[in-house]
């Protein structure tokens, strides 16, 4: 479903007739006021009810019934409060901001209309329910605001407290929204209209903008929500000496958690400025062209590289793994790392299977200290952050048999947490309650009082039997019977016959026909314990779970430390298991900027196909005579899925994973650069075409020797020769001005002639053997070019008729026919070299003028004489253009 516009909604929020409002709905109708974006859910006894606009909007969204009441003037829909969380689920999916309004009164004790108050604001990006949250998938808020020096960008995972702030390119914005995965965006209210990254951020990113007031983005504001909120009087602490538009951002969202959460949010971990010096760059089309998360064609997890490579077992290591992804590393040192965890664990099978099953067994503590944080943690999630931390006794002590700088680390952060399991766990019940009110919270023996009242409850039956032999043997009349009904209470009753032996303690409470009924100090002291004792019971089990919870929150940065150690483990011991399983290797980086593999395979394919996937090699050297690599042969043999192949083994080895390979060895990639494939974006008004040259266009702006480029076709929108014409001027700018390491699949036979005339350019093409009128495909890349495109071939398997492919045939022999006879072939390559033999027979006049410059004394030289020089070289380089026109139509 597509974001929603909340500003297009204008929900009511003044009531149409205020003297007709019940004390109910007035107080309704102020707190609608305090939420006017909002659908407001107003707790009324067992369910939670909305009203007018909001009533209309719920039914529809939810599908359930609407009704109304005061003769129709009010419209009426409501959902049960147990079923809260997937009703809750629906709206926040459908991209709207949900109010809550709870009773903060027990109805008992109220006099007049209960209290309620709007607890919380839930919204897309700001989600800590269990039930409302993807196990695999982060949930992120992130705000935006425009600075000098580039857009100010903060990300925040409120159910984790990971919190990160950077100064990115304006042109580089949405591609760190779609890495981020943002479900939310704040944007500083414009002063009029609307901001113009609205519709990209909805469209492109998929998230919900929200607009917020411009004065929370204030640099003195934002300064001041920051150090409020971390209890510091400067944020040089965190390494951050002014307040730049990063600082700002991340203010805006430090005051949007305030409002919707209604409570300190203490988890949220100070604000770390990201290094993009120690990331890989990949872009929105990158990350769609690869499939890193979801599939072209279906958009799905399945089939994807992080669904290949997860082998995690618990939901923390998931969503890291998405994260490691989508962020590779530059750092070599961060690399290795890694690697020799991998390695360490990759060896000791015992050990890794002990870690995973133990891993899967912890729960998500991540979360749970999320919601710690925002003091909604519930009985439940402490009893399972106790069984989580209980669980690191052993999971430390296989541990440290392993060695590598990752599992020492890890063993420093989880040491000494367990005892504080202990300590939960011996406190909470077994099976404690999802509420805070429902009772049953605390392990029998922990609290005295709580288990009298307890006891009281249990034991009441047995109680009023005990009491009534003591009463029986005191009074010396068998016929006393203690007795309880909901009118009266508790009572002794003695029939009129033993009237004159009823003690003198004993008070008339009920006269019968044959009997009387008492009451005694006792009994009564029990009938006021025994009809309040499950209220009372409750009542301290909220107050000491309460300070419980609170006792917790000192230790959220411990625990948060620990969840992330917990998070690496998962996912290193993961790619152990898939290194051990599918014979990967671990990559070898080197300081030259060469991509060498033997035996490399796909890491989703070597899945699929298992054995049947036939592995291939690779070897480019950024700068020298085997930079750029043409790939040519016929559709269906595997140009596309190699040139993918080595991008994702690139991009795995970055991350600090062993490879489906034989064995690699790279240098640092900066970016990874993909055109792999378009489609038309009408609503910005770009068709297939355009949005390919746009990728293109990227890519040639901004690619270095240190990046690695694959491109899949080039130029096949157009007409042949401007797709020709195209292809060929790009392939020459990426191997003589960018000098990256490339691999370029294309149909276009005529590139092959490049290699004749630029020394980075080389050719490679996927073997085809042809037997009778039938093709086979061997999917092995071997050296030179193709010697057709078999696209007949193609056709056929495709299902095309036989009467089209007689006819297809025949015109093509008659196009090559006549393409011979009029042209000789396109001799492009000949055309070039005869240009370069006949200019190189002097110095080129590039190079004329570059030397000149350099001996140009530009301070001491008049302003006429300067002019002369430029015009003198352009008459130079006009004189260089004729003669290379002549030599082409020669």
């Amino acid at each position: 479903m597509p974001p929603v516009d909340h500003r297009q909604k204008a929900p009511r929020v003044s009531p149409p007739d205020e003297a007709r409002l019940t004390p109910a709905m007035r107080q309704y109708w102020e707190q609608k006021q305090q939420v006017p974006d909002a659908i407001l859910l107003f707790r009324m006894g067992d369910f939670y009810e909305m009203f007018y606009d909001d009533a209309e909007l719920g039914a529809r969204v939810l599908g359930i019934t609407l009704t109304s009441r005061d003769n129709g003037r009010t419209a009426l829909a409501g959902i049960p409060h147990h079923a809260l969380d997937n009703y809750l689920a629906k709206l926040v999916a459908a991209g709207y901001k949900v109010a809550i309004s709870e009773q903060i009164e027990e109805a008992r004790v109220a006099r007049g209309v209960v209290d309620r108050a709007v607890v919380r604001i839930v919204t897309p990006g700001t989600l800590t329910d269990e039930g409302l949250l993807e196990r695999t998938r982060s949930n992120i808020l992130a705000a935006v605001v425009e600075g000098e020096a580039g857009c100010g960008l903060a990300v925040l995972e409120l159910a984790s407290g990971r919190f990160v702030v950077q100064v990115c390119p304006t042109e580089r914005l949405l591609d760190e929204l779609n890495r981020a995965d943002a479900a939310e965006v704040l944007l500083p209210e414009p002063a009029s209209g609307r901001d113009p990254r609205e519709a990209d951020v909805r469209n492109q990113v998929g998230a919900v903008v929200t607009y917020r007031s411009a004065a929370d983005f204030a640099p003195a504001r934002a300064g001041e929500l920051l150090r409020e909120h971390f209890e510091t009087v400067v944020l040089e602490g965190f390494g951050f000496h002014a307040i730049d538009a990063s600082l700002q951002a991340a203010g805006g969202l430090v005051a949007y958690v305030r409002e919707t959460q209604r409570a300190a949010a203490r988890h949220l971990q100070p604000p770390r400025r990201a290094d993009t010096a120690d990331f890989m760059t990949l872009d929105a089309v990158t990350l769609r062209s690869l499939e890193i998360e979801r599939t072209l064609r279906t958009g799905r997890r399945e089939g994807s590289l992080l669904a290949a490579v997860d082998r995690t077992t618990n939901p923390m290591g998931a969503r890291l793994l998405r994260q490691w992804l989508c962020y590779p590393l530059r750092d070599l040192g961060a690399i290795e790392e890694r690697q020799r965890a991998v390695a360490a664990l990759r060896a000791d099978s015992r050990a890794r299977d002990a870690l995973r099953a133990a891993l899967g067994k912890i729960g998500d503590i991540e979360r749970i200290i999320g919601r710690l944080g925002v003091l909604r943690a519930t009985p439940r999630d402490l009893r399972a952050l106790g069984n989580g931390l209980v669980a690191l006794r052993d999971l430390r002590t296989t541990l440290a048999t392993l060695r590598s700088a990752a599992c020492e680390r890890w063993l420093a952060v989880l040491e000494g947490l367990d005892e504080r399991g202990t300590e939960l766990v011996t406190t909470l019940a077994a099976e404690p309650p999802a509420t805070l009110r429902e009772g049953g919270i605390f392990a029998a023996g922990y609290h005295a009082e709580l288990d009298r009242l307890r006891g009281i409850q249990q034991d009441g039956q047995h109680w009023l039997a005990q009491y009534q032999a003591r009463e029986v043997k005191r009074t010396g009349i068998a016929s006393l019977k203690v007795a309880f009904n909901k009118v009266f209470g508790f009572y002794i009753e003695i029939t009129n016959t033993h009237r004159n032996r009823v003690p003198a303690d004993y008070v008339r409470k009920q006269t019968m026909k044959n009997a009387e009924r008492y009451i005694t100090e006792e009994l009564k002291r029990y009938e006021a314990e025994a009809l309040s004792a499950e209220a009372r019971a409750h009542d301290i089990e909220y107050e000491l779970f309460v300070a419980l919870r609170e006792a917790l929150v000192p230790e959220i940065p411990a625990l948060q430390s620990a969840a992330r150690a917990l998070a690496e483990l998962d996912v290193l011991a993961g790619w152990a298991e898939l290194a051990s399983q599918r014979h990967h290797c671990r990559p070898v980086f080197v300081a030259e900027p060469v991509l060498e593999l033997r035996g490399g395979r796909h890491p989703v394919l070597d899945l699929t196909l298992d054995t049947h996937f036939v592995a291939n090699d690779t070897a480019l050297r950024a700068g020298q005579h085997q930079a750029l690599a043409l790939i040519t042969g016929p559709n269906m043999a595997g140009k596309s899925t190699y040139i993918r192949q080595v991008a994702l083994l690139t991009l795995l080895a970055h991350c600090g994973a062993w490879v489906p390979a034989e064995a690699m060895q790279l240098g640092l990639v900066d970016r990874i650069f993909t055109r792999v494939g378009a489609a038309d974006e009408l609503a910005r008004g770009q068709s297939t075409f355009m949005v390919e040259m746009v990728e293109t266009a990227n890519i040639l702006h901004h690619a270095t020797s240190h990046s690695l480029v694959i491109l899949d076709e080039i130029g096949r929108g157009t007409s042949t020769f401007d797709g020709v014409a195209l292809a060929w001027a790009i392939t020459e700018h990426l191997a003589t001005r960018c000098g990256s390491r490339t691999l370029f699949a294309t149909h276009y036979h005529e590139l092959t002639e490049l290699s004749e005339l630029l020394e980075p350019v080389f050719n490679l093409n996927v073997a085809v053997r042809k037997y009778e009128d039938q093709v086979v495909f061997l999917h092995r890349i071997v050296p030179g070019a193709a010697g057709r495109s078999y696209g007949l071939h193609v056709a056929k398997l495709a299902g095309v008729p036989r009467n089209v492919l007689e006819r297809a045939n025949a015109v093509l022999n008659e196009l090559e026919r006549t393409f011979a006879r009029e042209s000789q072939r396109p001799a492009l390559a000949a055309v070039q070299r005869r240009r370069l033999r006949q200019l190189r027979l002097f110095e080129e006049p590039e190079e004329t003028i570059v030397r000149e410059l350099r001996e140009l004394d530009a301070e001491a030289a008049e302003t006429g004489q300067l002019v002369e020089k430029i015009q003198a070289w352009r008459r130079l380089l006009g004189s260089a253009a004729s003669a290379a026109n002549q030599a082409a139509g020669g």
